[in-house]
């Protein structure tokens, strides 16, 4: 496996695949196509993140979206392609992040979606453990209060 880092080029591309991994996750909705590929530019653009595409014989087969920092780095986005899963490709794409371009010494964090059992499994099984939950409250969803809050000392800051 090799990899290279994208540059504007690949922005359509790179919004096409923000737009696989968002109906993986979220079963569609959110932003157009145009959309995607607008914030794929900018991201290009600035210095905070870094998209690298993983080939393998001369396919893309996976994609990151990463941002490293001297002592942190915060993957945002990590997607296999569909027709590349199952076989290993994202194992060898997480170690190639951490052999040659994720410094050793940096923490790295990453979100996966509560509803995703597969990415738990997954991230797991590459070394990364729980670290926090985030929470949502989506004002589209109705909410109710006949359940009462859990009891119990509040949780410590």
């Amino acid at each position: 496996m090799e990899f290279h880092y994208a540059d504007e080029s690949d922005a359509a591309f790179l919004a096409d695949i923000n737009r696989q991994l968002i109906e993986d996750e979220w079963d569609g909705g959110g932003m157009s196509l145009a959309g995607l590929e607008k914030r794929m530019r900018r991201w290009l653009s600035e210095d905070e993140y870094k998209a690298i595409l993983f080939q393998e014989r001369g396919t893309t087969v996976a994609y990151c979206m990463l941002s490293v920092d001297e002592d942190s780095a915060y993957i945002r986005h990590f997607f296999v392609l569909h027709e590349h899963r199952s076989g290993g490709v994202g194992r060898r794409a997480v170690e190639l992040l951490f052999r040659e371009i994720i410094p050793p010494d940096v923490r790295v964090t990453l979100d996966v979606l509560a509803s995703n059992r597969a990415g738990h499994r997954f991230w797991r099984s590459v070394g990364f453990t729980d670290y926090s939950v985030r929470m949502e409250r989506d004002p589209a969803a109705k909410t109710s209060s006949a359940e009462p809050p859990p009891a119990g000392p509040p949780p410590a800051a």
